[in-house]
């Protein structure tokens, strides 16, 4: 039978995330809601913060702004930097009933292409930006008819409401907005979040870590990628506690910042994708662990990305004199799909040992760790409350057994209605039945992840995505899994993203493996280019029985990513198909 989550969602009196708020700033008011910590004026952080009462303020304002350009059911896209500005812009559009499409503001280093795709998909009624973004979002917003479409400045607002006081109640059904995916895989998608789709996932992921209102939450993922908005601002939110902000490039440009934060305010409670851990044992230097306190963390939420054993390992031993215990990591998956939260392992990491041929037929077959063909994979914990998850036979429905690798299914009260004016798809991803190991079927309908993994002991462990498979000799590869092989290989070099992927040979498919190396103004270690390469597949040959076909290096920024640093293997798979990957033929 399908693997249940353990705990059920208490009950709650409030429907939706604008009752919470408006509920705590009506009880506990002078509680502090949102810090965020500027960094562009002043590399200590300078802190702004907002009470529940002051954020209820202004969102209800922003509701009054919105609801002058919009009707209740209308877009509203948020194209603000990160901060406060931009958390009661995407509040505001919750509390008028409009929908809100969480994105990014325009920058110069990075291509408009997937903005002004989602803009046209989703067609706002108005626009809504702060600071200096204002004139590149009325540009990038402009329709194909060449018409502007009007741009609400967040930081021009009143800080309180200047119409009448409420606004039409929320319908728990009602979207409440559009999460755009990755597209790692494909075109991005708007999935149609609902106000009671945003609470339960709220308040799973609360629930789970047993977040109370004394807790501390540090962030610096973006808002418009689900595990920021989820963890970082609605989960804090649903319970009234203190969360404590930055941005994503204040914490590429100095990692430790983040824990610097953790450290300073207390925190309890964080969540990164996986290279943000490896991020901070590379760059965060022995003088500045020696003023981090990291004993309060309860839960590191490790989510977004493939989790890799190494990078638990050497985060924990790097740490641990900070006081941060290997209890304290808490890996996870989910997905845009389902608002965000599938699983997570509520009690620390497991770590096991799989033989990877015997995962390439289907089966997960554990083994030494030592072994030659060992495939350590880190547990994805079990199902969030109210939950359930599946593994099926993609071709048939059917469900699997323990131990046998299928598509990851899931079910449960935050799996989304499906995606936004895309009927086709909605019912292909959103509407599977499954059929039971006893022959029974069981729904009403399940969401399809695209996932691929298995269930041993209660815990999920993923493997990697369905359509990124390569397929050589009629056996089964895992890029991710290889990726990992070959930036292991090429430790000395420290390679910024590694992709693989396949593409089309005489005989089948064929392994090709790209490696986008980081700018660096220093000396390349004592390794040549051919040394590299034959390192590369030797490593590949040794641990997965295959050959590569190809290995190139690539210019710093040429391989194609997504908007939160996904690797597009699909897209790089054109590219190279096209020879317009750019190669660096540099001297090392």
């Amino acid at each position: 039978m399908p693997l249940s989550g353990p705990e059920q969602l208490p009950g709650e009196a409030a429907g939706d995330l604008v009752a919470l708020i408006r509920r705590t700033a009506a009880t506990a008011g002078d509680t502090p809601a949102f810090t965020f910590v500027e960094y562009a004026k002043d590399r200590r952080g300078i802190p702004s913060t907002l009470s529940y009462r002051q954020l209820d303020a202004r969102a209800r304002a922003v509701a009054d702004a919105v609801l002058r350009h919009c009707a209740p059911g209308d877009r509203a896209a948020v194209l603000a930097p990160q901060g406060l500005d931009y958390l009661v812009g995407f509040l505001g559009c919750l509390y008028a009933g409009v929908i809100a499409v969480p994105l990014y503001a325009p920058e110069a280093y990075r291509s408009n292409e997937r903005l002004q795709g989602v803009l046209r998909d989703s067609a706002p009624a108005c626009l809504l930006t702060a600071a200096d973004s204002a004139d590149a979002v009325r540009e990038v917003g402009r329709t194909d008819s060449g018409a502007e479409l009007p741009v609400v400045r967040l930081d021009e607002l009143p800080q309180t409401p200047v119409g009448p006081a409420g606004h039409p109640p929320v319908r728990p059904e009602a979207p409440a907005y559009l999460q755009y995916t990755s597209g790692s895989t494909s075109t991005p998608r708007g999935v149609v979040v609902s106000h009671e789709n945003l609470l339960a996932a709220a308040r799973q992921s609360s629930v789970r870590s047993q977040l109370v209102a004394e807790d501390v939450v540090v962030s610096w993922l973006p808002y418009f990628h689900d595990l920021g908005l989820i963890t970082g601002v609605a989960m804090p939110l649903s319970v009234g506690a203190h969360a404590v902000h930055l941005s994503p490039t204040a914490f590429v440009q100095r990692p430790h910042r983040w824990l610097e934060l953790v450290s300073r305010y207390r925190g309890t409670w964080t969540a990164a994708p996986n290279f943000a851990l490896d991020l901070c044992v590379r760059r965060v230097t022995a003088e500045q662990r020696a003023d981090l306190r990291l004993d309060s963390l309860h839960t590191l939420c490790n989510g977004s990305e493939q989790v890799r054993p190494q990078s638990v390992l050497a985060f924990t031993e790097a740490f641990a004199p900070c006081g941060f215990t290997l209890n304290g990591h808490a890996p996870g998956y989910g997905l845009a799909e389902a608002t965000l939260g599938v699983t997570t392992a509520p009690d620390g990491a497991v770590i096991r040992s799989f033989d990877r041929d015997a995962v390439a037929r289907g089966t997960a077959v554990p083994c030494d760790p030592d072994a030659p063909r060992a495939w350590g994979l880190v547990g994805c914990g079990t199902p969030l409350p109210g939950l359930q998850v599946a593994v099926a036979d993609p071709g048939t429905g059917h469900e699997v057994p323990d131990g046998t690798v299928g598509e990851i299914w899931v079910s449960g009260p935050n799996v989304a209605a499906g995606y936004w004016r895309r009927p086709q798809e909605t019912a292909e991803v959103f509407g599977a039945v499954l059929t039971t190991r006893d022959g029974w079927t069981t729904g009403p309908v399940w969401l399809r992840t695209g996932d691929l993994g298995f269930l041993r002991e209660k815990e999920l462990f993923l493997t990697g995505r369905r359509k990124d498979l390569v397929i050589i000799d009629g056996r089964n590869h895992y890029p991710g899994d290889v990726e990992a092989t070959v930036t292991d290989a090429l430790a000395a070099l420290e390679p910024a993203v590694v992709a693989a992927f396949a593409a089309p040979g005489n005989d089948g498919e064929r392994l090709v493996i790209a490696v986008e190396l980081r700018r660096r103004g220093r000396t390349r270690p004592d390794l040549t280019r051919d040394e590299a390469v034959t390192a590369v597949r030797r490593a590949v040959t040794v641990h997965h029985g295959v050959d590569a076909a190809e290995v190139l290096f690539v210019r710093p920024g040429a391989l194609p990513k997504t908007s939160s640093g996904k690797i597009r293997r699909r897209s790089c798979a054109t590219a190279f198909a096209e020879s317009s990957l750019h190669r660096d033929d540099t001297e090392w």
